[in-house]
């Protein structure tokens, strides 16, 4: 308890202290505060969004996803409806076995403009198992066929919340519904819908047929998912034994539902979590290292009196307590700090996407839970610990409480020896390994963040076309006639968005490249006008099945061959039959800046289609005036032409290109934060141990001058000795950057001259660290220097 009696007095002490050492303060909040941010972020994205108990549902940690993955496939079977029957009768563990199915559907009202919506086919069971009242109206059960379930925000926006809203009939595609219910304010479940209807799948007689669809429940009362597990794998036994070549390769999985709708199923999902998380507390671990290299100069300056105050009888305990109490002060203004940083980027992050807000599940969300500020509290904790008590039991050790050492408290600072050469040479290795990687991303990422797509992209309008390719020929006929559009075409990809694949070439048989790949309209080239560089541009009949002509861009020509891509034959490598395409021309990289794939391979293959090939097509239009405007047109058109015609995803081609830019630039600051607080702190710390270093030569430089040493010799001397530890530590920092990382020495030039750039950096950094204090010292007379021995 007596160390608790002036907590206050130490609280206080720590803020001037915070006050006197302007310089170690802002290293050190800006340092910890970088840390404790991705730190209570990740922490907060996770607890909010990933864990079983995020989805905001009655005892949601028991609601389970159910399916089959396919070992030899490496996916999940979703063909599983005429497996639901038996699950449902056979399965004890799990209770309100339901299913869904995504429909996309056009919602069409006299008066009103069409809209395309995301639907769920969903059993009445599966509802059942969210356990959510309607606002309005009922559930759907079991006899239901034509009824519909609204959410409360398209009441609210499309029906001007209309009271009289229950028994309304609306039109989803082609057929009718009667609206039962009204779902409450943010209920999205199975996924992000705002509309359910029953799910009336046809009689499935053969297993694996039928339409994909999502199986799920909840665990019965004291069942565990392991319990569920073992019945469902009990279950498909019975099945192979009766089937066996159509069930052997299926294994039943019972897992969280919050996780397999995020795809994080497996163990090598969470165990990346757990690990991410322990990378980031390593982080803020070597980030308090550091700052604790800066504390333990600031602590040996204070050797006297801590000195004195042993000699006058304080214990151990309460000096590393203060020093504990100072540590904490700092730690607790750098986490206050990090968890406002924390919570505005989060805020950033929502905000960035609200493009696609409509797309994630429902319960995402970017907010700062209440579970991240304690674990940020907790770090800060952690952080005093490794800035405070370390450093105070090395300045409080057995040399300073021994009797005859006490007569230290009228030194004028400590012993320095190995450790000291020891912590400058660490100080320099930490940041050589750690900064050349980090500032050649930035580098990297830099022209990424500011790049544009590098056309008129937001001229064209995209849309996506993923059933009845039959009416595409007739949707472009139209298109083509409309004195608003003056280009339009299909492509399988979106640009800049393309595939992968891998290929070989006849020239070099063997030899895999990874390249992109698509499927266009023959008039592609000429609706974006790309230009062809060499060869000629695709005509009507490459779209024949029997048509071997390919088209590839100007990168993949200069990789591959050297430039002299025409002719040349190249293949899909594990293709059945190793089928030869032979480039019959070359054309311009597009798009040449900011797209979903700028980061992957720039080399791409076109293969030639023709309107009503693809089953799934992007369809791309140049507008005449406001491309944003041509958007509900497009749509009535489609309508017209079929109720059922659904295009999805409307946007300016600018917007497509660009909706994966906010995470680059994410991924700049953060890395950019990083940088500079480790930047900062290895500064701070290499400056602070060079000049403490050679300021406790001082008496020994004045003695050298009485004794009648030359003052260049006594320079040559300090920094010679001060190249040799700082060159140690640049020696072992680039050995280590090496030993981590390719990137440095396999990812182009920017690596090395990352590294080349630092280590110059971090050596005129102890240089001229050095040059305070030698200068100085050089001042000081012989008869103080004799006096102070």
């Amino acid at each position: 308890m007596r160390l608790l009696d002036s907590w206050w007095l130490d609280v206080k002490l720590g803020v001037r202290m915070l006050v006197k050492f302007p310089g170690l303060t802002f290293a050190g909040v800006i340092g910890i505060a970088v840390a404790v941010a991705i730190a209570a972020g990740g922490v907060s994205v996770v607890q909010v969004n990933m864990l079983p108990a995020s989805l905001p549902l009655d005892e949601s940690a028991r609601i389970v996803s159910i399916d089959l993955w396919d070992s030899r496939a490496n996916s999940v079977e979703p063909r599983v409806l005429h497996e639901i029957p038996a699950w449902r009768e056979g399965l004890k563990t799990v209770q309100d076995l339901g299913a869904f199915q995504d429909l996309s559907l056009n919602l069409i009202e006299s008066g009103v403009p069409p809209e395309s919506v995301l639907v769920a086919a969903i059993s009445a069971s599966g509802l059942r198992v969210a356990r959510v009242r309607p606002l309005l109206g009922r559930l759907l059960n079991d006899a239901d066929e034509r009824a519909v379930l609204i959410g409360e925000e398209v009441w609210r926006n499309r029906f001007g919340s209309s009271a009289a809203i229950l028994g309304r009939t609306i039109q989803l595609g082609a057929g009718s519904y009667e609206i039962a219910g009204v779902m409450p304010n943010g209920f999205g479940f199975p996924v992000h819908h705002r509309f359910w209807v029953p799910l009336r799948a046809a009689s499935v007689s053969e297993p694996l047929t039928g339409p994909a669809v999502a199986v799920f429940g909840r665990l019965a009362p004291g069942a565990a998912m392991e319990d569920a597990q073992a019945e469902l794998a009990a279950a498909l036994q019975r099945r192979a034994a009766e089937r066996p070549g159509l069930y052997a390769n299926l294994r039943p999985r019972v897992a969280s539902y919050v996780l397999a709708t995020l795809q994080m199923q497996g163990s090598d999902d969470m165990a990346g979590i757990v690990a991410m998380q322990g990378i980031v507390v390593g982080l803020l671990v070597l980030v308090c290292l550091n700052v604790a290299v800066l504390v333990y100069t600031r602590t040996a300056m204070r050797q006297a009196e801590i000195g004195l105050r042993t000699a006058l009888g304080a214990p151990r305990s309460r000096i590393v307590f203060q020093l504990f109490l100072e540590a904490l002060v700092l730690s607790a203004v750098a986490a206050l700090a990090g968890v406002g940083i924390a919570a505005f980027a989060l805020h950033r992050i929502a905000g960035a996407t609200q493009h696609i807000a409509a797309e994630l599940p429902f319960w995402i969300s970017f907010r700062l839970s209440p579970a991240a500020v304690a674990y940020a509290g907790a770090l800060s904790v952690l952080a005093a610990v490794i800035i405070g008590v370390v450093p105070g039991l090395q300045a409080t050790g057995r040399e300073l409480r021994s009797g005859p050492r006490i007569a230290g408290a009228v030194e004028t600072g400590s012993r320095l020896g190995t450790i000291w050469s020891l912590l400058i040479i660490a100080q320099v290795g930490f940041a050589v390994a750690l900064l050349p990687t980090a500032v050649a991303s930035v580098v990297r990422n830099l022209p990424l963040t500011l790049a544009g797509p590098g056309f008129a992209a937001g001229e064209y309008l995209t849309a996506r076309l993923d059933q009845f390719p039959e009416r595409h020929t007739e949707l472009m006929r139209q298109l083509a006639a409309d004195p608003r559009i003056s280009r339009a075409t299909l492509s399988s990809s979106e640009p800049g968005d393309e595939r992968p694949a891998r290929i070989d070439t006849e020239n070099a048989a063997g030899t895999v490249h990874e390249v992109k790949f698509n499927r266009v309209d023959v008039n592609f080239f000429e609706a974006f006008d790309v230009p062809v560089l060499a060869g000629r541009s695709f005509q009507p009949g490459d779209a024949s099945a029997a048509s071997g002509a390919v088209v590839v861009n100007e990168p993949l020509a200069n990789e591959l061959f050297g430039g002299n891509a025409l002719g040349q034959r190249i293949r899909y490598a594990g293709e059945t039959g190793g089928r030869w395409y032979e480039i019959v021309g070359v054309v311009k990289n597009f798009p040449g800046g900011v797209s979903p794939g700028m980061r992957d391979s720039q080399a791409k293959v076109y293969h030639a289609a023709a309107p009503g090939q693809l089953q799934r097509a992007v369809l791309t239009m140049r507008v005449r005036g406001a491309a944003p405007a041509f958007a509900q047109p497009l749509r009535e058109m489609a309508v017209a032409m079929d109720p059922n015609l659904v295009l999805r995803d409307i946007r300016t081609l600018d917007e497509s290109l660009k909706r994966e830019q906010w995470i680059i630039r994410l991924e700049a600051a953060v890395l950019l934060g990083v940088t500079i607080s480790v930047l900062l702190l290895a500064s701070g710390g290499i400056y602070a141990l060079m000049s403490f270093t050679v300021a406790q030569r001082r008496r020994e430089i004045g003695i050298r001058i009485a004794l009648g040493a030359g003052r260049r010799n006594i320079v040559t001397s300090i920094f010679s000795r001060a190249l040799i530890q700082l060159g140690c530590g640049a020696v072992l920092g680039s050995g280590i950057a090496f030993a981590l990382s390719r990137f440095v020495i396999g990812e182009g030039r920017e690596g090395v001259y990352a590294l080349a750039g630092v280590v110059l950096a971090v050596v005129l950094v102890g240089l001229f660290a050095a040059l305070g204090p030698t200068r100085r010292s050089l001042r000081i007379q012989p008869t103080e220097a004799l006096r102070e021995q």
